[in-house]
């Protein structure tokens, strides 16, 4: 039997409906209102914090210019690494996740300042963070709360050399060792600790030399001049070999990201390659032919690999397939022979890529999914590197 709507019954259907529809969805921001972006400066020691959204910049001293940054593990903090003044100072945003939400204090420089010798290599994961020092052998190993509160600890590990760390799921660390049997600064093997220092698995392989360091949570890898040497939670270590195409070159950089189950490896003489550990495996991904590639960046989530190139354009992989998603330019091209202060360096959130235009003092953005400009800030003196910190969510604040 078919219902018949009567002209009061259809009036009553409409206006339920307006109601439903009184309050609109906020139109979504072209990016999260609680980001912010750390610009170090290639003159001034001097940082620049930008808000993306208001475009309010704000300047706080720092120790010297060109300094390292790295965001910690919650993106509360930015590490600022002066590592010829054997300093390491912390900005920290003010805005702290809290479950699904985020309370937001003043920003302003952190009181704490670790002084190991030779500052370099950084790691953060799940809450802990951690920085190698070249020139004491030592872990400088911290939560942000301590950046707060206290200063974490400092922890020997090995005699002094250029290492690197990588924080497993379960806060043990896998960590370089230097035992001489290579010429030079660069270490040869990995043993695995935990949080306090005490060694939970010895070092199983040797190798001629390592640099480069990722980590997904379960496997650490770690470029060497035998193969990558991944080293699993659990102790296992194992060497995945270089194509023969390779000859004498390999891997000193190495990317990667929690839950992403392979890494990306890259050296200036071949390009940038896909290392997989399920079949031990490294295959191409972008050849540096003409030594085109200036930077390459894998984004927090392990989504996406982006790729700029000397002409000025940008690749973007698809990091699960390693194939290219999409490709446009974005800043002028780079001559060959250009200073280091006035190359465009770049970084990306969820949303935007954010490129320095150091010659004109500013730092220009393009919408990630494609490439298409988004605007340009005004930020003054001589932009050099870029990071991200803060929240890339789009999370509320809630004051309680």
């Amino acid at each position: 039997m078919k219902r018949i709507l009567t002209p009061v019954m259809l009036a009553l259907l409409l206006l339920a409906a307006c109601k439903k529809n009184d309050h609109p969805a906020e139109p979504e921001k072209p990016e999260a209102e609680y980001l912010r972006l750390v610009i170090s400066d290639a003159e001034k020691a001097q940082i620049t914090v930008l808000e993306p959204v208001s475009k309010k910049t704000a300047i706080y001293p720092v120790h010297a210019a060109k300094p390292t940054l790295y965001a910690t593990s919650t993106g509360q903090f930015a590490a600022i690494i002066s590592r010829a003044a054997n300093l390491v100072e912390f900005f920290n945003t003010g805005i702290e996740v809290h479950g699904g939400h985020l309370h937001a204090h003043t920003p302003e420089m952190s009181p704490v300042q670790l002084t190991q010798a030779g500052p370099t290599h950084f790691f953060a994961h799940e809450g802990l963070n951690a920085i190698f020092n070249d020139g004491a052998g030592s872990l400088s190993l911290f939560k942000d709360s301590d950046l707060e509160d206290g200063q974490g600890r400092v922890l020997p590990v090995a005699a002094p050399h250029h290492g690197a760390m990588v924080i497993y799921d379960d806060h043990t660390i896998a960590v370089t060792q230097k035992d001489g049997s290579a010429s030079g600064t660069l270490p040869e093997k990995v043993k695995i600790i935990d949080r306090f220092g005490v060694t939970l698995h010895e070092a199983q392989i040797v190798t001629k030399g390592i640099h480069g360091d990722a980590g997904n949570g379960k496997l650490a890898a770690f470029g060497s001049q035998d193969g990558i040497l991944i080293v699993h939670q659990n102790g296992t270590q194992s060497l995945i070999n270089y194509p023969a195409a390779f000859g004498t070159n390999w891997l000193g950089t190495v990317l990667g990201r929690k839950g992403l189950p392979h890494f990306f490896g890259y050296t200036a003489a071949l390009g940038l390659y896909k290392i997989d550990p399920a079949n031990s495996q490294i295959t191409p991904v972008l050849k540096n032919d003409d030594q085109n590639i200036v930077q390459y960046v894998l984004d927090t989530d392990g989504k996406f690999l982006y790729v700029l190139l000397k002409n000025g354009n940008m690749k973007v992989f698809d990091a699960v397939t390693a194939q290219l998603k999409t490709e446009g330019k974005i800043t002028a091209s780079v001559p060959d022979g250009a200073a280091a202060e006035s190359i465009p360096s770049f970084a990306v959130s969820k949303k935007i890529v954010y490129i320095t235009d150091p010659a004109n003092g500013a730092v220009k953005m393009f919408q990630t999914g494609n490439l298409k400009e988004a605007g340009s800030v005004n930020v003054g003196g001589k932009p050099f590197k870029l990071l991200v910190v803060g929240d890339q969510s789009g999370l509320k604040v809630e004051d309680h």
